[in-house]
């Protein structure tokens, strides 16, 4: 009896055992997970999901109705069915994800990869132990002490600005004129992390080398409105590899981080160098608490950073260094534009202030106390909640877990959940933006209302068991927990020392534009009928008329 088996049997039985474990799997996975069980919007796209209808409208708004009509955690389905995603405000979920388990949950393949293209293997791209050493390394940059060191440098910078704006100004018929903020304060945020962080003069935009850092940032971000960079980042959902592909968009990213990097070569052959002038330049960086200092002395440690991670970690400070501030004051100054009153509540404080303190400025300590300057600090904590330059993340389990739940989740037939069962691969999403005006959570959320942060008005804040316990003011703004940004009050620092100087010296006027948002590595606008000449946040300014109040 002839026992030989044929090729198509082989291959048929083959296919039949794998097709018959992927639907076991699922089934397993299905009954053993509460992802299906949860509140979904409606009418999802049969090829875009739920996404589309997300990507289309301002930054995170969509979320906002889905959370106001779903409850605070819901599913969605992705793009080209990649499977339903997970949509959170829960707080008891944010603290788990992103604060009590954070190394359990990694950036997914969507994000790492636009990170890695973007700012190589530096402290944003790195996960479990790469990231805790890196943080680690890191963190003496950004202590109290090192940030009261850097107060001096952030003062000249802001001066230097104020300067080259007013001979801007001057320039103009009248002395006023329609201005793109966006264009001016990266230009001195770039300048900023540039001089503090590294000793590096990016000369408020004005070489080559640092035009083509802010031009290819702009290019690129000018490009993520498209609706192709919604199917690209659906594809790099799918398949991470095609990260690596020859598209526009991220050839585009890759040469923004290479012309940082061939900066930062030049920042670190230049520091060695200095620091070998006398001696052993390792010996000299063993006591510094600066960041290039720190990242050389890692250099030289057994365990510490390679040549490429010490480089990329230069390119991911000056990309995210100046992107976390300057974002959130345009939109401050766009917003003070619509309210000129408010332009004034805030130089009558300072000039209070002053005259209070024999006409000295601020200290990096009584800016940052929240006291000393209370309605700039409302008006710090109004912008980052209205206009986060994260606006969202999202986050990849890599094993099964349970999520707990503060806010219970009626199911689809009619049960209560209390906790979500969910597998290895489960992707959860934090639209930070939309989280921060839920309806049911803040009056008139869309309404730039800085007042509702003085204390007699606390009533009118969330309850604070639905906030996130180990973020910044209670929110997602600079994440949470271990990977809260680690320069969050270096960007805090900056933005009121902005606000301030240009308040005082400028007024601004609303040019009536409209603006909506995406994310793009942060959150960039673009202006509503002028979709065609990219990102920008035009405003009037003039000179502001000396007064005694002032």
């Amino acid at each position: 009896m002839d026992s030989t088996i044929s090729v198509s049997t082989l291959i048929s039985t083959g296919l039949g055992i794998y097709v018959t474990s992927k639907v076991a799997k699922y089934l397993y996975d299905y009954y053993t997970a509460d992802v299906h069980r949860i509140p979904s919007p409606p009418r999802p796209s049969w090829v875009w999901g739920h996404e589309m209808a997300g990507f289309v409208r301002s930054c995170g708004m969509q979320y906002r109705d889905w959370f106001d009509q779903c409850g605070t955690t819901f599913r969605f389905k992705a793009a080209l069915g990649a499977g339903d995603i997970i949509c959170t405000a829960d707080a008891g979920i944010i603290n788990h994800v992103l604060t009590k388990h954070i190394y359990d949950y990694e950036k997914s393949p969507m994000v790492r990869p636009i990170a890695e293209r973007l700012v190589g293997h530096g402290l944003v791209w790195a996960e479990g132990d790469g990231h805790k050493l890196q943080r680690n390394l890191l963190n003496p940059a950004f202590s109290i002490e090192s940030l009261r060191n850097m107060a001096p440098t952030v003062q000249e910078c802001t001066e230097r600005y104020i300067t080259a704006l007013e001979n801007h100004l001057l320039s103009q018929p009248g002395a006023t004129g329609v201005v793109d903020v966006q264009e001016w304060t990266a230009k001195v945020t770039l300048d900023i992390i540039g001089r503090v962080g590294f000793g590096h003069d990016f000369m408020l935009g004005q070489n080559e080398d640092t035009k083509r850092i802010l031009d290819g940032w702009k290019n690129q971000a000018t490009m993520g409105f498209d609706r192709s960079a919604m199917l690209g980042m659906a594809l790099l959902r799918l398949f991470p590899a095609l990260s690596s592909a020859p598209v526009e968009a991220l050839k585009a990213q890759e040469r923004t981080r290479e012309t940082i990097k061939s900066i930062a070569r030049g920042i670190v052959q230049e520091a060695r160098d200095n620091l070998s002038e006398d001696g052993d330049w390792g010996e000299k960086v063993k006591g510094a608490t600066d960041i290039i200092s720190l990242l050389l002395r890692s250099a030289v440690t057994e365990q510490g950073l390679t040549e490429d991670e010490l480089l990329d970690n230069i390119v991911t400070f000056v990309v995210a260094g100046h992107e976390t501030a300057s974002g959130t004051v345009n939109y401050t100054l766009l917003e003070l534009a619509r309210h000129p009153d408010l332009q004034c509540e805030i130089r009558k404080e300072l000039a209070e202030f002053r005259r209070e303190h024999g006409g000295r400025e601020p200290t990096f300590d009584e800016y940052m106390s929240g006291t000393k300057l209370p309605l700039l600090d409302a008006v710090t904590k109004e912008a980052l909640r209205m206009y986060p330059a994260a606006p969202q993340t999202e986050r990849i389990a890599t094993k099964d877990d349970i999520l707990p739940l503060r806010n219970p989740i009626t199911t689809t037939d009619g049960q209560t959940l209390t906790e979500l069962r969910i597998k290895k691969g489960q992707t959860i999403f934090f639209p930070v933006l939309g989280i921060n005006r839920i309806t049911s959570r803040w009056s008139d959320p869309d309404v730039f209302r800085p007042s509702r942060w003085f204390p007699e008005n606390a009533h009118e804040l969330p309850d604070k068991s639905q906030l996130a316990s180990a973020g910044w003011n209670g929110s997602l703004v600079f994440s949470a927990g271990s990977r809260i940004c680690i320069g969050y009050r270096l960007a805090l620092y900056e933005f009121k020392i902005l606000l301030a100087s240009m308040l005082r010296r400028f007024a601004f006027e609303d040019e009536g534009v409209k603006l909506e948002f995406k994310q793009v590595g942060s959150l960039q606008p673009r202006v509503i009928g002028r979709e065609s000449e990219g990102v920008q946040v035009p405003i009037k300014m003039s000179f502001v008329e000396e007064d005694d109040d002032f």
